[in-house]
Order: C-alpha cells, then sequence, then structure tokens
C-alpha cells in the first residue's frame, strides 16, 4: 500500500451517526413486502367499514327514481336536496333536534360535576366502603338500561318528572356518573398527592389545591370522558323515550325511530338517511373537533389506576 492510500484511509471521514441508522433500518425486500401487504389489508378494511356510510351520504342525494332503480347506482345521476327539504320540512324535527341538545348538555354538565367530585374523594380520601363503592360503579355500568327502565320510571312518575326534559337529564346520571367516577379516578390516581399537599404547604387551602393542581391536571380526561359521556346521551332512546311518553315531547332519536317507520311515508328511504346523517352530524363534528384531546386523555389515563 502506498504513503497516498495509507494517508486517504486514515484521514477519510467516519461514517455519520444518521448514515449508519439509515444502513441499519433499510428495509429488506421482505420487509417491503409485509408493509405493501398490511398497507393493503389496512387499506380494504377501511374501504369495508367506510362503504356504508358512503352509501348512508350519496342516497341522501339521489332522488326517488334512482333509489328504487333496479340496478344500484354507486353515484347519483342526478344530485337532489329533496330529502333535506323534506326532513326539515317536518315541524317535529328542529324542536326534536333541540330538545336532544338541552337533554345532552345538562346531563354531560351534572354527570361530570358529580362523577368529578365522586372521582376526587374516591381516589384521594380513605373511608370505610371504599373499595364496595369502586367495584359497585363498575358493577353499576354493566346493567343493561331494559332492567332497569320500569323502577327508573316508577320512581321518576312519583317524583313528578316523567314528561319532562329535566327528568330525563335526572335520568341519564344512571349511566353517566358510574362511567366519569370510573374514568376520571384513573386519572386522578396518577396524579402524586404530593402535588396537593405542596400546593397547601404554600398557602392553598385544600379547594385551592383542587383548582389549582388536580382540576387542571385532570383537564383531558374531563374532555375524554365528556365527549363519551355526550355520545352516549345523545344516542340514548329507551329511557327518553319512556319518560317522555306521557309529555309529547321527543327527542331526535324518538322522532328517528317514528320517522323511519311511519306507514304512511312508505319507502322515502333518502329522507330517513338524510334524518339519520342529521342526527349523526353533531356527534361526529364533535368528535373529529376533539380527536387529539380524546387521544390525549385516554393515554394519559391508560398508565395505571
Amino acid at each position: 500500500m502506498t504513503s497516498i492510500d495509507v494517508q486517504a484511509t486514515t484521514t477519510a471521514p467516519p461514517l455519520a451517526p444518521a448514515a449508519k441508522v439509515r444502513a441499519k433500518v433499510r428495509p429488506t425486500g421482505q420487509s417491503r413486502t409485509m408493509t405493501w401487504v398490511w398497507n393493503t389489508l389496512g387499506l380494504g378494511f377501511a374501504a369495508v367499514m367506510g362503504f356504508p356510510i358512503y352509501w348512508m351520504i350519496i342516497t341522501t342525494f339521489k332522488t326517488n327514481k334512482d333509489l328504487i332503480a333496479r340496478d344500484p347506482a354507486f353515484w347519483p345521476r342526478i344530485f337532489s336536496l329533496d330529502s333535506y327539504r323534506t326532513v326539515f320540512g317536518d315541524t317535529d324535527f328542529l324542536p326534536a333536534l333541540q330538545n336532544t341538545v338541552t337533554i345532552t348538555v345538562g346531563a354531560v354538565l351534572l354527570g361530570l360535576v358529580v362523577g368529578f367530585l365522586a372521582a376526587v374523594s374516591v381516589a384521594r380520601f380513605n373511608f370505610r366502603g371504599r373499595n364496595f363503592f369502586i367495584v359497585s360503579m363498575l358493577v353499576v355500568q354493566m346493567v343493561p338500561l331494559l332492567a332497569i327502565i320500569v323502577p327508573l320510571f316508577v320512581v321518576m312518575n312519583n317524583a313528578g318528572m316523567t314528561g319532562t326534559l329535566f327528568g330525563v337529564m335526572l335520568a341519564y346520571l344512571v349511566f353517566t356518573v358510574p362511567y366519569v367516577i370510573w374514568t376520571l379516578r384513573s386519572f386522578i390516581v396518577n396524579i402524586p398527592a404530593e402535588l396537593d399537599e405542596a400546593a397547601m404547604v404554600d398557602g392553598c387551602t385544600q379547594w385551592g389545591a383542587f383548582f389549582r393542581v388536580i382540576l387542571p391536571l385532570t383537564l383531558p380526561g374531563l374532555i375524554t370522558t365528556g365527549v363519551y359521556s355526550w355520545i352516549q346521551a345523545w344516542n340514548e332512546f329507551i329511557v327518553a323515550n319512556t319518560l317522555l311518553s306521557t309529555g309529547g315531547q321527543k327527542t331526535s332519536m324518538i322522532w328517528l325511530t317514528f320517522y323511519a317507520t311511519t306507514p304512511t311515508r312508505g319507502a322515502d328511504y333518502g329522507s330517513q338517511m338524510a334524518g339519520g346523517l342529521l342526527v349523526s352530524l353533531p356527534v361526529i363534528v364533535l368528535f373529529v373537533i376533539f380527536q387529539k384531546k380524546v387521544s390525549a386523555g385516554l393515554t394519559a389515563g391508560a398508565v395505571k389506576g
């Protein structure tokens, strides 16, 4: 080896760390094949799951002639808004939607306030029957609504709250509060109790430590729990239909059920799909807006507890 070769060998720059990493993780032919396979399976699964939603949306823009055609069309030949005009022309649609918004907002706010305070007490204080209370919250969520709808109606009827929106709000606490307690407890347990003690050493009262420490750190959990409580309350049908049967009022789910089963309406599938899409749209929009918060909340509450 000549002196020039030796000098070139000794003075050659070392391989950069990033280049070493790229050389190590460079995919092989087999890994590329598996990546394509999994991506194809993922796209196929997404297409299968998303096709009903696509079909529902395009059905709302089809004419009745296209809907009852012998050969189904995967794209509307003529876009029509008659289905939406029919839905908004129904005098019960907007009042039912307003009732749903009122009941859902009230039930979620009441459920978060009551459930959050109960979750703090369970996570931060030791008292007799604490473990039994925690287990009972889990058991209550396993009980179907059909099993308690009769005693719930008797209790609400004796209290004079059947046929009222406020009575439905209180009834919704049966399934929102246990869920809120069980979910938020895991978030609060992950907050070190030393932070509360440090805040009280610095001059905060117990309520001050609650508002300055626990509440801000539990905010992702509150958003996550609130979104799922909203979905539960918005989509609920059995309790609302039972308690509002004597008052003549409707929620959007009650309206949609009877709207789709009215014999005089016939095979008006376009307006039925339009009504279902309009009723589902607020939940979809809410979930899209708070998607990042929901994901962060689920991750934060999944450590222990």
